[in-house]
């Protein structure tokens, strides 16, 4: 008969100087209150701003997230679209998001009222903050944007809001120089937020500026637009502002204003590209506009086609020079070729 060795826990040495555990009890696991802010901070490098502070949040430790600027919009709307105001505010109290935040975009939120918002409240660092959270609302517009069934779905509510940014412009010391309105908010033309807005005007029209393309000093007395035409699409939006850097821009160098996204953009951030045929300024993250080698201009792609032949290697439109389509391949050859 063969023997069989039975191995059982105490045949199996676990540990250091001889002792042994038994296989059923679990190897003890470090917590992640004993990790160094170090570690936290080397592994928050591998992950966008937003994750950063959502590991802030659930480990309670604000070691994870080091920056100064929160944009959800970097973890994709998918995942955007299921934070509640719950785990918004957590968010924000674990980072310590009033004392450390300057920049605050809740893209792609599309699931909170606002309230979460409520642990900003007071900032005299927050310089920006974006409400635009619904992506139907950020690419309507025309007649889309003043059709009666518009939105669709939009929670975001001014009630919840505006109290939390009066608090912020009611500082002496406040910062706030930019923000970013849904446009569902500035189709509505709530009262609230036209109150609102001539608050905000008061607060930033007591401000001197220095444009950052001209270096001259100005005051501006009109930051946020309050055109009283009905279906002016320019109403409730920031002017005078960079997007991206917040740097100030004077009425003269004022011409950066993408007519898709209705951003204002500074030369150094944002180049505009301006359509030689219908004359529509661009940023290019919204279209992008084709340039013809031939004639040295930018044209949209519904008003002149830019063509590139595969033979020279060159993207020509078709009034300098016409392009023929193979019927096989489809490949496309400019006429010299």
């Amino acid at each position: 008969m063969t023997t069989q060795r039975i191995i059982t826990s105490s045949n199996i040495g676990l540990g250091h100087g001889g002792s042994r555990m038994s296989s059923s009890c679990p190897r003890p696991r470090p917590r992640s209150s004993s990790l160094p802010d170090s570690i936290l901070q080397f592994i928050g490098e591998y992950l966008p701003r937003s994750s950063r502070a959502m590991m802030a949040s659930a480990l309670s430790r604000s070691a994870c997230f080091n920056s100064d600027t929160l944009d959800f919009s970097d973890i994709g709307r998918d995942l955007a679209s299921k934070l509640t105001d719950s785990d918004i505010s957590s968010i924000l109290v674990s980072i310590n998001a009033v004392n450390r935040l300057r920049v605050l975009r809740i893209i792609g939120c599309t699931n909170i009222t606002g309230v979460g918002l409520d642990p900003i409240r007071g900032s005299t660092i927050l310089e920006q903050i974006d409400l635009s959270t619904s992506s139907i609302a950020t690419i309507a517009n025309g007649d889309a944007l003043f059709s009666s069934n518009f939105p669709w779905v939009f929670t975001l509510s001014e009630v919840a809001v505006i109290p939390i940014l009066d608090s912020i412009i009611a500082r002496k010391d406040g910062a706030l120089k930019h923000v970013q309105f849904p446009l569902v908010w500035r189709k509505k033309k709530n009262k609230m937020l036209s109150v609102f807005l001539e608050r905000y005007n008061n607060f930033q029209s007591c401000r001197l500026c220095s444009c950052c393309e001209c270096c001259d000093e100005f005051e501006a007395s009109l930051w946020m637009d309050q055109t009283k035409t009905k279906r002016s699409p320019d109403w409730g939006l920031q002017r005078r502002t960079c997007y991206t850097c917040r740097e100030n821009i004077c009425q003269d160098c004022e011409e950066g204003f993408c007519q898709d996204c209705r951003k204002q953009f500074c030369e150094n951030c944002c180049p505009m590209m301006r359509c030689e045929m219908c004359q529509a300024l661009n940023c290019g993250e919204c279209e992008e506009l084709e340039f013809c080698e031939d004639c040295g201009v930018w044209y949209c792609p519904n008003c002149m086609p830019v063509l590139f032949c595969e033979c020279c290697d060159r993207s020509r439109c078709l009034d300098c020079v016409p392009h023929w389509d193979c019927s096989r391949c489809r490949k496309s050859n400019c006429d010299e070729c």
